[in-house]
Order: C-alpha cells, then structure tokens, then sequence
C-alpha cells in the first residue's frame, strides 16, 4: 500500500502548509546549520500564492489557471528539495519541529537498502537559452532519475575556462535534486562559456554520500 503524500493535493491547503513551513523555520534556519528558506522557496512560493489569488476573479481565464498550474508545480519542487536537503533527516532539527512543519518523522537507524556504490550519469540539455537542464540517471540504467536506496543528488558545477584537475577544490557551486532534471539558469553575461558538472548520489542518512561520476562540459546557450 502507498506512503500518504505529506503535500495536500488542494491548492488552498497546500499553500497554507508552505507558508506555515517557510515561516516556522524562517527564524531557525541558522540554528539548523541550513540555508534560509528565502534563498530557495520565498520566490516560489509568493508567485504561487499569487497566482492562486488570479482564481478568485470570477473572470479569470485559461492563462491564469495554466500559470497557477505551472507556479505550484514549481513550488512543489522547491519545497520536497528543502524538505528532504535539510529538515527531513537534519538531526538538529527536532522531531517536534517536523510535527510542526507538517513532514515527515522518520524512524531512526540504519536504511534498509545501502547506497549504492554506482555514480550518476549526467546529460547535460542546453535547447534553452541562459539555461541548462541536467538530466541524470544511474551509470548504465535506461531510465532518468536516481536508483532505489538513494535520496537525492548532489550536483557540483562552476564556470571554468578548463577542465578540471579537482572536483572538492575547482566545481566549488553545489546544488541537490530528487527529482531529474536539475535546471540551472544564467545571466546573459554567462553565454558562451563553458560550465562543468559532476554528481554524486546521497543516501537517506544525514552525511551519507557516494562517489562523484564523470565530469561533463556543457556551454551557456
């Protein structure tokens, strides 16, 4: 039988659990030792909340009901990173605080599946411009996405005018995903250069990380 989804398919319910989220670990976040939730979810969440808001005009049209599809899509996304990055298994933040945010409390222990010892595959999509869509998959698999036993991806990337020698010290940016593609936007001064990436799979338990895969070029459209 299915896990219940903590994500409350209505839109008004869904917006009221996000916003109780980003507020109640709004002024914790440092104490967690994580990113504000300004940096990742504030945008999101303020064109959702928007774009909710169109709908109640009784002459709203199909424009204003595709975007408000398209931002809680994008919402959605923003939240099950932050969620499962840094609160789902953050051992600083405390079961009581996760009853509080409405997510998940999971058991502690060991994970029932170990993390793989495979790499990610990226494929890098540069069909938009200023922006990269990484595709990724595990080594050798048909299917996009990540492998069972895993949580998500780490992705390290920098704009560099070489190769390089050291993934730790050279691709310096990171960024986490659950779900493939990673998007990666630019400025319009980054067209033309050239942007490596490499991934490693991350496990269930905080700090359980694989090996990094093969590095990968792609230019800024």
């Amino acid at each position: 039988m299915p896990k219940k989804d903590y994500i409350q398919t209505n839109d008004a319910l869904f917006l009221a659990w996000a916003k109780n989220l980003y507020t109640y670990s709004l002024p914790r976040f440092s104490g967690w030792l994580i990113p504000s939730p300004q940096v990742s979810l504030e945008t999101p969440l303020a064109d959702f909340e928007a774009a909710l808001a169109k709908l109640a005009d009784p002459n709203y049209g199909k424009v204003d009901m595709e975007r408000k599809k398209d931002t809680r899509k994008v919402c959605e996304k923003a939240l099950r990173v932050y969620v499962q990055a840094y609160l789902a298994r953050n051992p600083a933040v405390s079961d009581e605080d996760r009853v509080a945010m409405g997510i998940p409390v999971y058991k502690t222990g060991r994970s029932k599946r170990p993390l793989p010892e495979t790499v990610p595959e990226l494929e890098v999509d540069t069909g938009t411009p200023r922006r990269h869509l990484v595709h990724y998959r595990d080594r050798g698999s048909k299917h996009r996405g990540k492998p069972e036993g895993v949580a998500g991806i780490e992705i390290r990337w920098a704009v560099l005018e070489g190769h390089p020698v050291s993934i730790e010290e050279e691709l310096i940016k990171s960024g986490y995903d659950t779900a493939s593609p990673w998007v990666n936007d630019f400025e319009e001064g980054d067209r033309g250069k050239k942007v490596y990436y490499c991934g490693r799979w991350e496990g269930p338990a905080e700090g359980e990380k694989g090996p990094f895969g093969e590095v990968v070029e792609a230019i800024v459209p």
